[in-house]
């Protein structure tokens, strides 16, 4: 072979070509560029006969330092550290282990070594003759950075097997050797490990026989790996074979305990419920509701609801199926007796598929004890029935009708007269509106009182109790809505039971000894800040997360853009269609007056001034001088004079000293700020008007005695509604409240 002779064309080529190892030449041609790498630097890339691979290397191994003399070719490591890697390792150690006796059928009669070596360098398994090395250690790390250029470093650096022959090694100690490597991929096809085969160079290394021989060689150990491969693969899908059984068990096991449960629970419930598939098909029956069917529980499994009463399953629970909502229900007859099925949806394990329907049998009270609807309130709102123009209003709407579909607890908060019974109402008719409306407010009811409204009572749980009992609005609300107005006025002691009621959705009569499961949606709604309340003590917290679920905050008026001018107009229009004759249309200034003034008392209080104006103006339009004084006073316009420059009907006026922003626009007492011939209206004095009060009813007093008379007329006032009170006597709710401890207020 010439000079000019070249390796395997191949890409990447880990072996010899033959012809080339059959040339004498060869050997000493890589010896020569060797040597003249390693004394002089002669790129080895221009040799011929040194294949890319092994010069790519050759450069690598000088850039790590390497002494191409040096006799130590490996890194100790400790013996903690090796431990580690042999437990990496354990799992293809003992794979590899009983392969690699197949060596004894290469023929090698010299001596060997074979061995398994993990991707860092470290030797994990050695058979053979262990003196061949003696200048690689025992559990060390012997690598491309410790004794360059090597055949299982190669073989793991390009992923395919690879030989490395005499002068091929960079460090003159390997000189005498031959090695032959073949990577093992794990996992992703990522290299893991190698098995390496190193004999000791005969007299002739580059003769015919001894290339068929490392061939050979290099082929067989390829193939072992390939084994060890797949068994490796193998182990691995049986591993997760066995996981998946076990899973498969447990989940097994776990879903046979729940249908044990569920079997259990129908079977002793005292309830009349039916768990019924997506097809309409009764899975379990309790025997409650098999006794009203009138058949035998397995006389009813596997048996249609269309079968079993006289409704339709796809079209009376068609939204449930859907999952538009998460409850449904439809009237039938059973016996000659009226009943509501009432099915609440049942989700699968991630919430996201309906996996059945739980359907209560739900009798249609008569006689005696008076039926929900009949006690109930009339729910006669919808969403279509709220009034206003402005985008504020349009986004509470929206929000209240995505909620209402669900079956969540939701608190509506807003200022009063904002509207929130009426979004209550809507809200019961957007999800239950075949079901009853029972409200109940908890600042209008003594606190003594509450506790029997809410629960209800047996007969004689306390003097005075009807005879028979009286069912609670909670009971009532079965299969409706239960709005709870005002809720942040209901006792603090009573607030803990009805926790307990939201929670697991049972109720029991005061005097009563069983509880009763009770089917029920909560609205409630407050214009106090129950946050503050939470950290003042004076509500607890957990009942206000309960019913906080989902919360609509609704704007007050002043806040709606253009919605005070639309009241204005359509209370005018409700007035001509009760009582003809009346004002037709609102002055310019007028419209302005209602567009500015921030209207505390919302919808409510514009429509009393709508109404009052209406009866007492005599002419055909409502003008600026037919709004009471103590709206125009917070404008600094006097009634009489004409609007000007200097009357700025488009902001409230300053603020009196003392004061909040609400007392430029808080209603005046005296007679003259209602118009003429006008109904007499409750109006409230600014704090001014309050001491005025007190000095003309009771003359000079100590100032004791004015602050004790003056926190009465506030209280008295503001319907003894601390916040209002504060605001009129110009001091904070917490100044207020230890005035009244001190003074001995209730």
């Amino acid at each position: 072979m010439n000079t000019d002779d070249t390796v395997d064309g191949r890409s990447g080529a880990g072996f010899i070509a033959a012809d080339a190892a059959a040339d004498d030449m060869t050997g000493p041609a890589i010896e020569r560029a060797w040597h003249a790498f390693t004394h002089e630097g002669t790129d080895p890339h221009l040799s011929p006969a040194v294949r890319p691979e092994i010069a790519d290397s050759w450069v690598r191994s000088r850039a790590f330092g390497l002494d191409p003399h040096n006799r130590v070719l490996s890194s100790p490591v400790t013996t903690e550290e090796f431990d580690k890697i042999l437990d990496i390792y354990e799992p293809l150690i003992e794979i590899t282990r009983p392969m690699i006796g197949i060596v004894d059928d290469l023929g090698i009669t010299n001596d060997y070594i074979f061995e398994l070596v993990a991707r860092n360098g470290a030797s994990l398994l050695r058979v053979g003759n262990l003196d061949l090395h003696p200048f690689v250690k025992e559990r060390d790390i012997f690598s491309e950075a410790t004794m360059g250029t090597n055949a299982h470093s190669l073989c793991m650096r390009h992923k395919e097997p690879f030989q490395v022959v005499g002068h091929e090694h960079y460090s003159e100690a390997l000189h005498c050797l031959a090695a032959d490597a073949a990577p093992i991929r794990g996992e992703d096809d990522v290299v893991i490990a190698a098995l390496l085969l190193t004999q000791p160079l005969p007299e002739d290394p580059w003769s015919p026989a001894y290339h068929k021989l490392l061939m050979h060689a290099l082929g067989l150990i390829t193939s072992v790996c390939s084994a060890i491969e797949y068994q490796m693969s193998f182990i691995h899908l049986s591993a997760d074979l066995q996981n998946m059984g076990k899973e498969y068990a447990r989940t097994t096991a776990q879903s046979a305990k729940m249908r044990r449960m569920l079997d259990t629970t129908i079977d002793t419930s005292s309830d009349p419920v039916m768990i019924v598939d997506t097809q309409g098909v009764v899975q379990k029956i309790s025997p409650e509701a098999a006794r009203i069917i009138g058949r035998g529980p397995v006389d009813v499994v596997d048996t249609t609801v269309d079968a079993l009463f006289d409704v339709n399953w796809q079209q009376s629970f068609g939204a449930l199926l859907d999952g538009t909502k998460k409850t449904a229900s439809a009237k039938t007859s059973i016996r000659g007796r009226t009943f509501m099925l009432r099915g609440t949806s049942i989700q699968g394990t991630k919430g996201d598929a309906l996996e059945g329907v739980l359907v209560r049998l739900e009798e249609r009270t008569r006689g005696k004890e008076p039926s929900a609807r009949a006690v109930g309130e009339r729910a006669s709102i919808t969403f279509k029935d709220i009034l206003g123009e402005s985008p504020q209003i349009a986004q509470a709407i929206a929000l209240a009708r995505r909620y209402a579909v669900t079956a969540e607890n939701i608190l509506i908060i807003g200022e009063s007269g904002t509207g929130k019974e009426l979004f209550a109402q809507a809200i019961h008719n957007e999800s239950r509106p075949d079901g009853p409306f029972m409200s109940i407010n908890c600042a209008a009811i003594p606190p003594r009182l509450i506790e029997s409204e809410l629960f209800g009572y047996e007969s004689g749980a306390f003097t005075g109790a009807e005879r028979g009992g009286k069912a609670g609005k909670i009971e009532l609300a079965n299969g409706g809505t239960l709005f709870l107005d005002e809720i942040g006025d209901m006792p603090l002691e009573l607030q803990a039971t009805l926790l307990r009621v939201l929670e697991n959705k049972r109720v029991m009569r005061l005097g009563g000894k069983i509880y009763k499961q009770v089917d029920f949606r909560v609205v409630a709604a407050t214009n106090r800040d129950l946050g503050t309340m939470v950290r003042e003590g004076t509500f607890r917290e957990d009942l206000l997360y309960r019913l906080a679920i989902l919360t609509v905050e609704l704007p007050p008026l002043r806040a709606r853009q253009g919605d005070a001018l639309y009241f204005a107009k359509y209370f005018l229009n409700e007035c001509r269609c009760k009582s003809p004759g009346g004002p037709r249309d609102i002055t310019p200034g007028a419209q302005r007056l209602f567009e500015n003034y921030r209207w505390l008392g919302n919808v409510r209080q514009i429509k009393n001034a709508v109404y009052s104006m209406y009866y007492a103006v005599e002419g055909d339009v409502i003008d600026v001088d037919d709004f009471s004084t103590y709206i125009l006073r917070a404008f600094d316009y006097v009634p009489g004079d004409e609007p000007d420059d200097e009357v700025d009907l488009t902001s409230p006026a300053s603020v009196p000293a003392g004061g909040d922003a609400s007392d430029a626009s808080t209603p005046a007492v005296p007679a003259e700020g209602r118009a003429a011939g006008g109904p007499a209206v409750a109006l409230e004095p600014t704090p001014e008007e309050v001491l005025d009060a007190i000095e003309a009813s009771t003359g000079a007093l100590s100032l004791a005695e004015a602050e004790l008379a003056a926190i009465r007329l506030a209280m008295r006032i503001a319907h003894n509604n601390v916040k209002e009170a504060s605001t009129l006597l110009g001091i904070s709710k917490a100044t207020l409240y230890r005035k009244l401890k001190e003074y001995g207020i209730e």
